[in-house]
């Protein structure tokens, strides 16, 4: 190390934007360190990740160096110092902030068994600069269709957040036990209690060669805070079986899984008269047609003071962004709502939603709709710019992971036909075929669309007539992307679910704001 190069921080610590994960990739454990700031990915192994524990903001590299040792970790100061200031160089490690000094201990410098072995940061290729991040067939148009009846009125809204009823999707939910979801996202949370009821519950099973006392790491950071992130083996829960079964369900019963895994995929939004719990359209058996009984999706909650603390309630805002310099009150975007779940599912939902984009740009939340369930899908100029724009995130995010994912791994082999997908879209002839393919999966349309209105999924995060275009890509990319996926992949069942999760848990959504960034106006919409 050169004399000129600064020391690392005082006291260092894991910054709190870098999440910490385990991974068992094809047999070996890895860490793997997500940097949210800069979008970049490193590689450590289980050594250097102990130093990393010690590193809490309270030691000295000497310090670091004698609780890593506790951890049976053995490295040498010079290389513990290397090790953080590789990772302080990146953003990744900054110095601690209320410290508390450690004691040094002669044995730091002595050599332990296998200390003088370099500390190893293994970087991912970087991804192309981030642009920023979000969300084909079109039959003949649909005959016009009657002027829907004047929206019901709106119940007065309710003081007590807490007496607020409790709403559930009508259609219910029945999980199909394939575990699709459980392969999708990068983290499965457990609180500290969860995580030690899981390592008694199961004292036999293996994840590769991680014993039960590795089995978590801290949501942020390096230090454990009130959530922890299971480890996963090629891409999924660590806690997975080979037949996609969930070994704690297996032993425990479904109230033996952690909380966050027996509420998922609900969501629950506060819309000042009642809470309504819908689901996230991220897995097959939320999307695909009820053939048996189905367990309510509100639960055994009747109001919203019985809900566990736990549950996050997203509050649906007072003022609704519809489009650039235009918004609603939020009893207007609910009676608008409540105008679009009257009518019959549209024809071609893709074509409806874009066409429902325009209209609320150019006029706002009006009531007649007639034009938007009839409309055509739109020219492929207009849709180029979304398309190039999830392209360059989709292509970053699949090299990323082709380069730390194991080939088995559900998320690389989604995100590598996605970016493939796209950029076959990207030439305009087969855009233009894209959007003249018939939806393969009606059904599963009819409840996207379903759970979107119960669950005002299109309202709060980003002006309305984005989200609506947004909604209406991921279904003309989903109506193409079984055709760059095996044939014998399992969860092609639903192409529709795999695009909705690998868009929000892997970043890849954020296209949106890309487009917004570098084309904000790409099309006739004011994005």
């Amino acid at each position: 190390m050169g004399s000129d190069r600064p020391p690392p921080p005082r006291r260092p610590r894991l910054a709190d934007h870098v999440l910490p994960r385990r991974h068992v990739i094809d047999g070996t454990e890895r860490v793997v360190l997500h940097d949210q700031h800069n979008d970049e990915v490193v590689q450590v192994g289980p050594r250097e990740w102990a130093v990393l524990e010690a590193a809490d903001g309270t030691r000295e590299p000497e310090g670091i160096v004698v609780a890593a040792r506790r951890r049976g970790a053995h490295a040498r100061v010079a290389a513990v110092s290397e090790l953080l200031h590789t990772l302080a160089e990146r953003g990744m490690v900054e110095a601690g902030e209320e410290a508390e000094p450690e004691a040094r201990s002669s044995s730091a410098e002595s050599p332990a068994p296998g200390s003088g072995t370099p500390l190893a940061v293994a970087p991912t290729p970087a991804l192309e600069p981030t642009i920023a991040d979000a969300s084909p067939a079109s039959p003949s148009p649909s005959p016009a269709m009657p002027s829907s009846p004047p929206p019901a009125p709106v119940p007065p809204e309710a003081d007590d957040p807490g007496e607020r009823p409790v709403v559930g999707l009508p259609e219910g939910l029945r999980c199909d036990g394939g575990g699709t979801c459980c392969r999708l996202y990068g983290t499965v949370m457990a609180t500290p209690e969860e995580a030690r009821r899981i390592e008694t519950l199961l004292p036999h099973w293996r994840v590769g060669s991680v014993p039960s006392e590795r089995w978590t790491t801290p949501m942020r950071g390096s230090t454990p805070g009130p959530l922890l992130a299971l480890v996963a083996r090629d891409g999924a829960c660590g806690m997975l079986r080979d037949d996609g079964l969930c070994e704690i369900h297996r032993v425990g019963g479904a109230e033996a899984k952690p909380l966050g895994c027996r509420l998922f995929p609900r969501t629950f939004v506060d819309d000042g008269v009642e809470l309504r719990v819908s689901l996230k359209p991220e897995c097959p058996c939320v999307l695909a047609p009820l053939t048996a009984a189905a367990e309510p999706v509100a639960g055994p909650w009747t109001r919203a003071r019985e809900l566990p603390p736990q549950v996050v309630v997203e509050p649906l805002p007072d003022v609704v962004e519809l489009a650039h310099g235009r918004w609603a009150p939020r009893a207007e975007a609910r009676r608008w709502l409540s105008a679009l779940a009257r009518r019959p599912v549209p024809r071609d939902l893709a074509a409806t939603l874009w066409a429902l984009a325009e209209q609320v740009e150019a006029r706002g939340l009006v009531d007649a709709l007639d034009g938007a369930w009839a409309a055509p899908a739109p020219e492929p100029a207009g849709l180029r710019p979304w398309i190039d724009a999830l392209w360059r995130r989709a292509s970053a995010r699949a090299r990323e992971h082709a380069a730390w994912r194991s080939e088995r791994d559900l998320v690389r082999r989604t995100t590598t036909a996605l970016a493939t997908v796209t950029l076959l879209l990207r030439d305009e002839e087969a855009l233009a075929e894209a959007l003249a393919l018939p939806p393969e999966h009606p059904e599963h349309e009819a409840r996207y669309w379903g759970t979107a209105l119960h669950g005002y999924r299109w309202l709060g995060h980003a002006a309305l007539a984005v989200v609506l275009r947004d909604e209406a890509v991921r279904l003309w990319v989903a109506r193409s992307i079984s055709a760059v996926l095996p044939a014998d992949e399992a969860a092609l069942r639903s192409p529709l679910a795999l695009v909705e999760a690998v868009l929000r848990a892997h970043g890849i959504g954020a296209y949106v704001d890309d487009l917004r960034a570098r084309e904000p106006r790409a099309d006739a919409a004011d994005v």
